[in-house]
């Protein structure tokens, strides 16, 4: 895809106003969007000369029906996501393809269950020559750490999905773009077939600008991206591996800070979860724990003066108020830290700034008072995956190899509607997603937390600021 073919996909996506579809994982539509069937094509690389070696095992193949994007009646019917599955013929012959695979980024749960699958389907299944692991993200595939790189064999896999953090480890800070001719030297010089990147936003754009660099040297790998982030913040993703982990395991830092709480007259427990631009961990962590009292995203930008009042209005029904708030909201009231090794903006601690700013308002307005602050977020993304999160760790897994053998390039596995899809990597990184406040997701949210709306201080709709 040409820059000015991006730039147009860019401005297209700008004018879309998103809906929510599925409350649980905020699906999103974009009803006003002009984008076209062809947004949706994944790429193939020329020819599929070899059988698969999973002809004969009675699976569905090759005219696996579309996922259909749009699911509302006034939906254009088509625009739709390549379906991911097994195919009858393959673009690399199994038993000469070699596989890489690196995991960038910050830790997540479910990395290991992916590297785990990976390999061990690309092995046993599929027949494939070797898997090579390249540590510490596109670090890794780069002369500076390709000393590193060790073979991934179903001896070394079979049981690191019962750890956390990543076998491979992980890094930031070695954009793609300015080291993509040595990792294509790399990839040429190992045989490399296929590239698996594992990561969020910045990785995929990494393994966009690979998947360019190789069509550009002539190269034949597929490069495909499978979508690990906490923040769920990929773009025409349904749900990324590691999210529903991040959730379980941040019910119980709300249900420990809620037990402080409420052990104090006028008590207040913060807990700060991840989510540096999108809120959906703690807006789902707040349904799901059914009790908080105020929930702070950086979608919904508040006060400090209104976030007084809410609290004034909870302790108008009990003394003592749960709140969840996002890494990345609230970022306007503190001072800018520039950047890190990504380029990313540094965030500013909104959790500790908070608590010193309620402690600050609670003393002048209470004799006795406490706030309690629980900061889980290291814990929450170096655990091992829930069973449900590792079942749909090794699906997304395995679908990988299924479309990179069969030669989809500049891709990643997605899931939406349920299904398992083929997406365009230019696709999921035009434009981040966030949680809609004008959504389902968000709905259910402010009908369960404090409203300055509600003469009674009921816990309701706070309804979201005209600047949302």
């Amino acid at each position: 895809m040409g820059d000015d073919t991006q730039v147009a996909l860019r401005q297209k996506l700008k004018r879309s106003k998103s809906t929510i579809v599925n409350e649980a994982h905020a699906i999103e539509r974009q009803p006003e969007e002009d984008l076209s069937f062809r947004d949706f094509e994944v790429e193939n690389l020329p020819l599929t000369p070899y059988p698969s070696p999973l002809l004969g095992r009675n699976y569905p193949m090759d005219m696996l029906p579309r996922v259909i994007y749009n699911t509302f009646a006034d939906g254009d019917a088509s625009l739709s996501f390549q379906h991911a599955g097994p195919h009858s013929r393959l673009h690399f012959d199994p038993e000469n393809t070699t596989i890489a695979i690196v995991s960038c980024g910050g830790l997540c749960p479910g990395l290991n269950d992916v590297i785990r699958a990976l390999t061990l389907f690309s092995l046993e299944v599929y027949g494939v020559k070797k898997v090579i692991g390249f540590k510490y993200g596109w670090l890794g595939l780069m002369d500076e750490g390709i000393g590193e790189a060790f073979e991934l064999t179903t001896q070394n896999v079979r049981d690191i999905h019962r750890f956390g953090g990543s076998f491979l480890g992980s890094s930031r800070g070695r954009p793609v773009h300015e080291h993509a001719n040595e990792i294509v030297t790399n990839l040429r010089r190992l045989n490399i077939s296929v590239v698996f990147a594992l990561g969020g936003d910045g990785t995929l754009k990494g393994a966009r600008d690979l998947g360019k660099e190789c069509e550009k040297a002539g190269v034949d790998v597929a490069v495909v991206g499978i979508p690990k982030t906490i923040d769920n913040d990929v773009c025409f993703v349904q749900k990324t591996c590691g999210f529903e982990t991040a959730v379980n395991e941040s019910v119980v830092a709300l249900k420990a800070a809620q037990a402080e709480a409420r052990s104090h007259k006028y008590g207040v427990g913060i807990v700060k979860l991840m989510g540096r631009h999108s809120g959906f961990i703690a807006a789902q962590a707040a349904i799901s724990f059914g009790s908080a009292h105020l929930v702070l995203i950086p979608e919904c930008p508040l006060s400090l003066d209104t976030i007084f009042d809410l609290l004034l209005a909870r302790f108008k029904r009990k003394k003592y108020c749960t709140i969840v708030v996002a890494e990345g909201f609230g970022q306007d009231l503190m001072t800018t830290l520039g950047t890190d090794a990504s380029g990313n903006k540094k965030l500013g601690d909104i959790g500790t700034f908070l608590k010193g700013k309620i402690e600050a308002w609670l003393k002048s307005k209470y004799e006795e008072s406490t706030v309690k602050y629980i900061d889980p977020s290291y814990m929450i993304r170096s655990c091992p995956a829930t069973t449900s999160d590792a079942a749909f760790c090794l699906q997304l897994a395995n679908n990988a190899v299924h479309e990179a053998m069969h030669g989809c390039h500049n891709s990643l596995i997605g899931f939406w509607n349920n299904v398992f899809t083929s997406v365009p990597i230019q696709l999921c990184v035009s434009k981040r997603k966030t949680v809609n406040v004008h959504g389902d997701l968000w709905r259910a949210v402010r009908e369960i937390t404090v409203s300055l709306h509600d003469r009674r201080a009921r816990r309701a709709s706070i309804g979201p600021p005209p600047v949302c």
